[in-house]
């Protein structure tokens, strides 16, 4: 697979992805805009995604170093996390089908990093300038989410820590267009959502391309 059209899988994840990330984040984004002066919105709300974004890339950074001293170490290394990568995905299709308890350990395992780190949101609010915002932006990044382990496990396999940053940043870009209208059309996209027929293709959308990263090492 070319790096361009790794980078829009990546941003094609994320933005199929937006629905169960608007579960995860629209509350956020909400509350933001609340606690958000009207003239300041759109730099602030554009800052914080910048900082989310950030977090990402950054994590995408150290999955990526991570996987290339793996796979430096280990001659195995790479097939085993192209495995533990496709087995994540499935799981993360299987998630948006509706099976939650799928990949709620997971997230509960990022949970208790999370309680560390959450605690540092509590002073910036309200948010009056975009600075606060990008710092609000960076913490919430680390917000245990499921398809965000997913899609990191996938940069992990590429073992290239320039290359996993930049996968993370388009997932992040991805998602951005659908939590950026949250708060704008809450209602339209809280009741699209919840169609079964959006639940189901992106589900298996995410489940196939799953399935294919396993098993392509195979045959």
């Amino acid at each position: 697979m070319t790096e361009p059209l790794t980078y829009l899988t990546a941003f094609l994840l994320g933005f199929l992805g937006s629905i169960h990330c608007m579960g995860m984040c629209g509350g956020i984004v909400g509350a933001l805009s609340l606690n958000t002066r009207r003239q300041n919105m759109w730099p602030v709300q554009l800052s914080y995604h910048l900082g989310r974004i950030s977090t990402y890339g950054l994590l995408g950074l150290i999955a990526g170093t991570l996987g290339l001293w793996l796979a430096a170490s280990h001659d195995q290394a790479g097939l085993v996390l192209r495995s533990i990568s496709g087995i994540l995905l499935i799981l993360m299709g299987i998630y948006i089908f509706g099976a939650t308890h799928s990949l709620a350990w997971l997230e509960k395992l990022g949970g208790n990093l999370w309680r560390r780190i959450q605690p540092l949101s509590k002073g910036l609010f309200p948010i009056e300038a975009p600075r606060k915002g990008f710092v609000l932006g960076l913490i919430w990044g680390f917000l245990p989410c499921g398809l965000v382990y997913s899609t990191l496990s996938w940069a992990l396999v590429s073992a290239s820590p320039v290359k996993s940053a930049t996968l993370m940043m388009a997932f992040g870009l991805g998602n951005l267009p659908a939590l950026l209208s949250f708060s704008a059309f809450t209602q339209h996209l809280n009741h699209f959502k919840q169609h079964r027929l959006v639940k189901w293709l992106l589900g298996g959308l995410i489940l196939g391309y799953g399935i294919w990263i396993t098993a392509a090492p195979w045959v």
